[in-house]
């Protein structure tokens, strides 16, 4: 993959898909000397030499004084047998994401839209039983552009040959270590789920630039309840009523994570909002950019529990806030219908 030498200036910036169309949008071993074999005549006077070495040593033994042989000599022989066995994947506790960060060195992180050579024939790195994933919504709805292309790229985000291309730190304010949910771990590699859309995509990334970790924190949507609860491994942390979509701007399902905890100044948004890997299923463009799905506050709390929103999960204030200190960048969010 390459990428090019300078981004086009139309990039455009990852908007969080719930703002009124009047208001600002945020910004969104040493060497062994080898030995000389002997010479063929040499070795001719050397077995000649330890054959009559033998003879001497054995008549000595039949000559022994008192006419007696010498005891038998018995030589026991013990043999080990070692088992060879190959170690299986290491098993994460049960509920256990993975979460790969870029490492700091990477300033931009390169993801393979196919599987390396090695990936099918390697074994699993690790292995976890992890809840249900939520159906997706983007296999029955019409598909949409794809979100970046190599000729309308979304700041800090690039399609290029062969995959994608991310900016470390990544785009939004303030700038945090772009990171990703991991779906496999094979030997050198993982399997990521990828920003970008169609929702649900998957790409590769060399285990070598990025730094793995997990977390058992999870947010659960359920749509058709309008409730939110959040998890930490199988304990409930707590429920609330949500606002969702709307019925023409619908909240998209499927397993999607948290890419950026973004602070907010519009009381629109409340005091944080926590940003996803989705993008709408139903619009291209919002406010000037693309329609990233996020979970933040309200200053309307009168509309909690109602679908009126433009793709977004507005939850009451404190709760937001708890969920941002408390959620890390990676951790998934699974939307039911």
């Amino acid at each position: 993959m390459s990428r090019p030498d300078a981004r086009p200036a139309a990039a455009r910036r990852c908007t969080i898909d719930d703002q009124p169309q009047d208001e600002a949008a945020p910004p969104t071993g040493a060497d062994v000397p080898p030995v000389e074999p002997i010479p063929r005549r040499h070795r001719t006077v050397v077995m000649a030499v330890a054959a009559l070495a033998v003879v001497a040593f054995v008549g000595g033994l039949l000559l022994w004084p008192g006419g007696e042989s010498a005891a038998p000599v018995t030589t026991t022989t013990t043999t080990s047998s070692t088992t060879s066995t190959t170690a299986g994947p290491d098993q994460l506790p049960a509920g256990t994401f993975q979460i790969a960060t870029a490492k700091p060195s990477v300033s931009i992180l390169q993801v393979r839209s196919t599987p390396p050579g090695p990936w099918e024939s390697t074994p699993l790195s690790t292995t976890t039983d992890l809840p249900p994933t939520p159906p997706p919504s983007q296999p029955n709805v019409p598909l949409r552009v794809a979100l970046p292309t190599p000729d309308a790229p979304i700041v800090g985000r690039t399609a290029v040959e062969g995959g994608w291309e991310f900016e470390n730190p990544g785009p939004y304010d303030p700038r945090q270590p772009f990171s990703m949910m991991v779906l496999e771990h094979r030997g050198d590699w993982v399997k990521v789920a990828v920003p970008v859309r169609p929702n649900g995509t998957e790409g590769w990334v060399a285990v070598e630039d990025v730094d793995l970790s997990t977390t058992q924190r999870r947010i659960e949507i359920r749509l058709g309840e309008r409730m939110l609860r959040a998890y930490d491994g199988s304990e409930l942390v707590f429920e609330t009523p949500v606002v969702v979509g709307s019925a023409f701007t619908q909240t998209p399902t499927g397993r999607f994570y948290v890419t950026d905890i973004v602070p907010q100044t519009s009381p629109s948004y409340g005091p944080v909002a926590l940003a996803t890997d989705g993008y709408s299923e139903m619009i291209d463009e919002f406010d000037n950019g693309v329609p990233v799905i996020a979970l933040h506050g309200t200053n309307r709390p009168d509309l909690v529990g109602q679908a009126v929103s433009n793709g977004c999960i507005r939850v009451p204030n404190e709760l937001i806030q708890q969920l941002a200190d408390t959620v890390p960048r990676g951790a998934p969010v699974d939307i039911w219908a």
